[in-house]
């Protein structure tokens, strides 16, 4: 996903996606683009996932809140918006603590001697529920 870039900042329903968005774009217009890049594929991908689930059918998706220039990206929320959007109904979002994880729980994403940046620690296991 995100693997064509896009000319420009894809424009969202999602109030919390664009506000994020904006938040980077200030910082790295082209980051913003690559991001949205990979936000509008990951809506085009549960567009069809949506269409492939039977009323009453369920879709649990694994996700991380990845932080871009500083930005979290809430991508558990908007998740939930996009399969709400899809006539989807949220049963419930279960955060727990990354299993075995390997990476460091800080890094230096600037590269700048001494500024530490925490990195993912958790996922969120989105449960959607087609009406």
């Amino acid at each position: 996903m995100g693997g064509k870039r896009q000319k420009e900042v894809c424009n969202f329903d999602s109030l919390v996606l664009r506000e994020s968005l904006e938040k980077v774009a200030l910082a790295d217009e082209k980051r913003a683009k690559e991001v949205s890049s990979f936000y509008c594929d990951y809506q085009k991908s549960i567009e069809n996932v949506a269409k492939t689930i039977k009323k009453g059918g369920y879709a649990c998706y694994v996700v991380g809140n990845r932080k871009v220039k500083g930005e979290v990206l809430p991508t558990g929320e908007i998740t939930k918006y996009f399969f709400e959007n899809q006539g989807f109904l949220h049963i419930e979002t279960i955060i727990r603590n990354i299993p075995n994880k390997h990476m460091p729980s800080k890094n230096s994403p600037t590269n700048v001697t001494g500024k530490k940046d925490e990195t993912m620690n958790n996922e969120y296991i989105v449960i959607m529920r087609k009406e």
